[in-house]
Parts: C-alpha cells; structure tokens; sequence
C-alpha cells in the first residue's frame, strides 16, 4: 500500500514502481524515454527557467525543463550498456568529417562570432584549386571544424544554450589543441604547425616570445611527442577527445548539465577503459592511465598559451585587428 501511495519525484502523480532508477509515473517513463530517442534538439524559450516545469497532469508546457527535471531528480540518462564498437566507429566518423571540413573546405563568409557559437551547423562550401590559407584562415577553420565536430555529440542536444557556451568556453581550446597536435603527429612532424607547414602562432606572438623561447618551444613540441612517444591510436584520441569535451568541472554548468557531462565523462571512459583491454590485454589498465596523462600535457599547453598571451598583451599593446579569428578567442577566453 506504501508503494502505490508514492509520488512521482518528476510530476508528483501517483506511482507504482521504479524506472529509470527513480520513483515515477508511466507517464514520466515514457517522455524521458522518447526524449532519449529523439534526434530533435530539446529548447526552452526561457534557457531552462520556466516557472511551471510539470503540471499536475503530468503533461508539461516546455519539454526541455521537464527532461532536465528528469534528470536532476536522479532518473538515469544512459543505457546500462553501450556498444564500445558502434561509438567508437561513429566517433571516428565524425571526426573524418571533421578532417575533411579542416583540409577541404572554404570558410563561410559573413560569419559573425555570435553565429559561430551558436548556429547548429555551417554552410561549408569545396574549397577552390590552389586556395592559399594563412595563418588566421587555417585558425578559423580549425575552430569551425571542431565546433561543427562537437555540435553532432548525441548528449549535446539535452543541454540549454547556456550549458553548451560552458563547454565552449572552457573545452574547447583544450580539444582544439589537442587535434591540432594529432594532425602533427600523423604527418610524422615534430611540432604542432598547419598545413604548408604555416606556423600555429602570428609573427607577433613570435616576437612576444623572443624573451622566453622556451615557452614557444614547449607549446608547438611538448604535446606532439608526447603522442608521439605513447603512439596513440586514433580511437584512443577520439575517446580520449570526448573525454576532454564532457568536463562536469566547467564553470557556469546548470546542476542538470553537471549531471549529463558527469555520466557522458564516465561513459566515455569506460569505453576507453574497454578498448585498452581489449588491445592490451595485459597491461589495459597501465595503458588506460596513459592515455588519460594526456589531459594534463593538454593543460600544460593550454596554461603555455595563456601565458604567452599575457606576454603579448604587455609587448604589443595596440588591440589585434577585429577578424574572425581574433573575435573568436577573445570570445573565448573573457
């Protein structure tokens, strides 16, 4: 009898029974399930603060705030088991898109930074025959492609704008740096550079260097031979990428975003967890820790960068001219 007079801990009807590892209504069940299922982006007009999130009924003005209900009252967000295999091939997938965005393709033209961090996708178009990059050009498509990469994660769409800007703002660069030292590494290179061999750093940057050579040196080279020295596969860099991506730690996170970057992190790194054991089968774990050691030489770098960013501020004190490039970091990193 105590049972049936439960409440959903979602919508607050009566309930007969756990699903999802909450108490809830069949109701409650069947929308959280279907939210899973559904390849929509869930939005709310007012970014996740409607006043009435479930009504008495069960039934809900705004499918985004009674999701993110679901999931602060505990209902569990993924399977019990996921396929290692399907991830990871679509992972690789994905990032081959991603690839082929960076080397291919033509920046979109009259691209506001707004409509960077918030379009759901690009109109990407061929790049033209003997089209010369430089060194902004290769920057900003190098942005593009992993914005465009990070946009297609299925957990992405559960999360309100201001969730999704989080990520941004505080992984982004650290994935960025990451794949542009992948793409180093692949072409056999000793230190992170473009394509043409165009440097990852202005002039300027150079010059504000010129008092600390090493600081530049660590940051072009630290990251790629570090890869370079635990031969990292590619799917140990997806995996390892995703990981970096789903930081429950980034500030501004809504306690539902905190919660779907957390269990999407640990299902990640299971996967990862899984992968080393299976091609290492001895020494999975040893491998397992190895690959994760990257996050620190990433935040190294990523800690190299501010720095050298604060050297430039106090040698070059004429603002940097007001390019895509130049908006995007300065979006980034204020």
């Amino acid at each position: 009898m105590d049972c049936i007079t439960r409440s959903c801990k979602v919508c607050n009807e009566k309930t007969t029974g756990f699903n999802y590892g909450v108490q809830s209504c069949n109701a409650c069940k069947m929308f959280f399930r279907r939210a899973l299922d559904t390849p929509k982006v869930l939005k709310c007009g007012r970014d996740g603060n409607c006043p009435t999130i479930v009504l008495d009924s069960g039934e809900s003005q705004c499918r985004f705030c009674r999701f993110h209900k679901c999931i602060i009252v505990g209902m569990i967000f993924l399977d019990a088991v996921d396929d290692p295999t399907n991830i990871i091939n679509k992972l690789l997938v994905m990032d081959t898109k991603r690839r082929d965005i960076f080397l291919n393709c033509t920046i979109p033209e009259s691209l506001t930074v707004d409509e960077v961090f918030s379009r759901r996708s690009f109109p990407f178009e061929p790049r033209k025959p003997g089209t010369v990059f430089n060194f902004c050009d290769w920057g900003v498509i190098n942005h593009l492609s992993c914005i465009s990469f990070i946009r297609q994660l299925d957990f992405i769409k559960f999360l309100s704008s201001q969730d999704t800007i989080a990520i941004f703002k505080y992984s982004h660069l650290m994935y960025l740096i990451l794949v542009t030292a992948m793409r180093s590494y692949l072409c056999k290179e000793a230190a992170m550079n473009h394509p043409g061999k165009v440097d990852v750093f202005p002039e300027e940057a150079q010059y504000a260097a010129g008092y600390n050579k090493q600081l530049l040196n660590d940051i072009r080279c630290l990251l790629v031979g570090r890869l370079s020295e635990i031969k990292i596969t590619h799917e140990e860099f997806i995996l390892l990428s995703v990981i970096i991506l789903c930081n429950p730690g980034a500030t501004n996170l809504s306690k539902s975003g905190r919660i779907i970057l957390a269990s999407n992190q640990e299902r990640f790194s299971s996967i990862l967890l899984h992968y080393c054991l299976i091609t290492n089968s001895k020494c999975g774990p040893a491998r397992f820790n190895e690959i994760l050691s990257l996050c620190h030489v990433v935040s190294r770098t990523l800690s190299d960068l501010d720095n050298l960013t604060c050297l430039y501020s106090l040698v070059h004190t004429v603002p940097a001219p007001p390019n895509l490039f130049n908006n995007i970091l300065k979006f980034l990193l204020h």
